[in-house]
């Protein structure tokens, strides 16, 4: 009975302590140190700021991309494990892990064909665009060791180059250390390798598009307009129309005309003719500049081409007449992938060309 009378002697001595004595006892030490401010640092974190999040990079690597890439091109699993230098199983699986990283087919596979589904090629040209890239950064981290210089890639269209490298030259006098990968091509040409990631910028004629569909003109493509190139005739100069200072469309409906293989002067003639009500057709077609005149220097036909190929016509035998009614040009632009520039110096690069080759 004593021990009973005890415990419920503690039991109530404890029922009757203030709540207050409670919450005292269960705050921590450091909560009866003053209140800093409103909006003072909290000396307790002053020394370990937060860390911003880094969002994952996605599973997928350029190994497996290339894999894609070199697959989508052969057609064939034999040939592109060949090409790689990998075993076919091992090509076979890397296929299959991005099929299931990216959640569908991307090829559809049968006895004797292999194709592209419509989601492989969608994606194709943006696998592409990422590995060219990627090359070009790492080129551009390697340089950094060695050359101390970043390399601009740049395209262009043949008859700009000698007004354009010229410039180029003045940019490498001002700035020894920016260096560049140069490609002469066909404007279509030209066009989809910038779609690709190819080349950083572009020199070529900005309406026009290739068969694939790319065109200079179209969304994702920054185009800055440089000049107007205007298409003239060469003839020779014993011909009755190069004693005038310029002819007109109407006067060459009955002659033999030629004109480069590739570009778009077949279509300006094709375009300048519908509305004409003329007939210009083309009877001869060159891939090169040399031939084209021979044809002019035997009287076979009359060259009918971009009036910059003639900037460095000397021969005596042949003259460059404007034509007119109407005047035909094509606009000469700077190209590039919108918001897709790899760095400062090819920013610096596309303002240098920008300002001192605009007319």
């Amino acid at each position: 009975m004593a021990t009973s009378s005890r415990r419920t002697q503690n039991t109530a001595a404890s029922a009757s302590e203030p709540k207050a004595s409670k919450a005292a006892a269960s705050t921590p030490a450091s909560a009866s140190a003053p209140a800093s401010p409103p909006g003072s640092p909290n000396p307790s974190n002053a020394s370990n700021p937060p860390v911003a999040h880094v969002p994952p990079l996605p599973a997928l690597t350029l190994r497996q991309v290339q894999y894609f890439v070199a697959l989508a091109h052969s057609r064939s699993f034999t040939q592109a494990a060949q090409a790689l230098s990998v075993t076919q199983p091992a090509l076979t699986a890397a296929i299959r892990q991005i099929e299931f990283l990216l959640g569908g087919r991307l090829f559809e596979r049968s006895a004797h064909r292999l194709t592209l589904t419509e989601a492989g090629a969608t994606i194709l040209p943006l696998a592409e665009r990422l590995l060219n890239a990627a090359r070009g950064t790492f080129d551009d981290m390697t340089s950094t060791f060695t050359l101390q210089a970043q390399t601009v890639r740049i395209g262009f269209i043949p008859s700009v180059a000698a007004r354009l490298l010229p410039v180029l030259g003045t940019l490498r006098e001002a700035h020894p250390n920016v260096r560049f990968a140069l490609s002469d091509l066909p404007n279509s040409e030209l066009v989809a390798a910038l779609a690709r990631g190819e080349i950083d910028l572009g020199v070529g004629v900005r309406d026009d598009a290739d068969e694939a569909g790319h065109a200079a003109s179209a969304d994702g493509f920054r185009c800055d307009d440089l000049f107007d190139d205007e298409i003239v005739l060469v003839a020779r100069r014993d011909d009755p129309l190069a004693s005038a200072a310029s002819v007109t469309w109407a006067q060459l409906t009955e002659r033999d005309l030629a004109v480069f293989v590739r570009g778009n002067v077949s279509d300006s003639l094709q375009r300048t003719g519908g509305s004409q009500n003329l007939r210009l057709e083309p009877k001869y077609r060159m891939e090169y500049t040399e031939p084209l005149y021979a044809l002019v220097r035997s009287g076979l036909a009359l060259a009918i081409l971009p009036r910059l190929y003639t900037l460095h016509l000397h021969d005596p035998a042949l003259v460059a007449l404007e034509v007119t009614a109407p005047r035909v040009t094509r606009t000469v632009a700077l190209m590039s992938l919108e918001g897709k520039e790899r760095g400062p110096q090819v920013s610096a690069c596309r303002d240098w060309v920008a300002r001192h080759l605009a007319t």
